[in-house]
């Protein structure tokens, strides 16, 4: 698994709790070859991420700007790998977020699985 994986299963912890046959589906989806062991191992070190009785593992609660960063891949996903503008990508965020072109840029350059290239276009990394 790479630190780009586990950022993404980290932030999906945030949003939801999981269990750890999801979360192994989800790392193998994503190209890990980890046992559920490892995982499980990974998990358990990983700094603001807990696990209840039931086995289920959860991250601290997302901060306003990892929601932003969540509505945004959302968002860019939801293009379905065409490359956008920013200004485009704004028009699909929840209405609650107020942001600029720029911020939204921001944002992407420090989101694993997104990328910023030529004219300030918005893809999804390849």
């Amino acid at each position: 698994m790479t630190p780009r994986h586990a950022e993404e299963l980290i932030s999906v912890l945030k949003q939801k709790a999981l269990g750890l046959e999801e979360l192994h589906e989800r790392a193998r989806i994503l190209g890990g070859d980890w046992t559920r062991d490892q995982l499980q191992l990974f998990l358990l070190c990983a700094p603001g991420v807990t696990r209840d009785h039931a086995g289920v593992f959860r991250a601290g609660t997302a901060s306003s700007q990892d929601e932003l960063q969540a509505a945004i891949v959302e968002a860019v996903r939801s293009f379905a790998g065409k490359a956008v503008p920013a200004a485009h990508v704004r028009t699909r965020l929840p209405n609650h977020f107020v942001t600029t072109d720029e911020q939204v840029l921001a944002v992407v350059r420090r989101t694993a699985g997104l990328e910023v290239f030529g004219p300030k276009l918005i893809r999804i990394a390849q």
